[in-house]
């Protein structure tokens, strides 16, 4: 069996177990930060929760790291889902913004919305806006 580096983990060494500890809190921040990366990818399309909680994902996966050298695996794909999710829900947000403002029968369909909520349509709320 080759001899232990830091960069390598095998089964049955300190590396490996202190990457998989479960009582280590470093680790448990990482796979916290995996679930919320994970949670973030589909929540993105309800209320767009999957931006904040997908940077949630990576600012605690950055925190996970510590003093070490590297990441641990967990923070890495915390890292990454985090990222999909966030990138995800800006561009269900942009795309969402671009369709009522292009869109006639989605614009119709919100100044009826804003009207149920708010008593004013949308159009006459951007024109209120515009007259500013």
């Amino acid at each position: 069996m080759p001899e232990n580096d830091e960069e390598k983990y095998y089964y049955n060494n300190y590396n490996y177990n202190k990457m998989h500890n479960e009582l280590d809190s470093h680790v448990a921040l990482a796979r916290f930060a995996g679930v919320l990366g994970m949670f973030s990818i589909p929540l993105c399309i309800i209320f767009y929760t999957g931006i904040i909680i997908g940077g949630v994902a990576v600012v605690l996966a950055l925190l996970s790291k510590g003093t070490m050298k590297t990441f641990l695996p967990q923070a890495k794909k915390a890292i990454v889902l985090g990222t999909v999710g966030v990138v995800l829900g800006y561009t269900v947000m942009v795309t969402s913004i671009h369709s009522v403002l292009t869109n006639p029968e989605q614009r119709q369909q919100l100044n009826i919305m804003s009207e149920q909520l708010n008593g004013i349509s949308f159009d006459d709320m951007l024109n209120e806006l515009k007259s500013r």
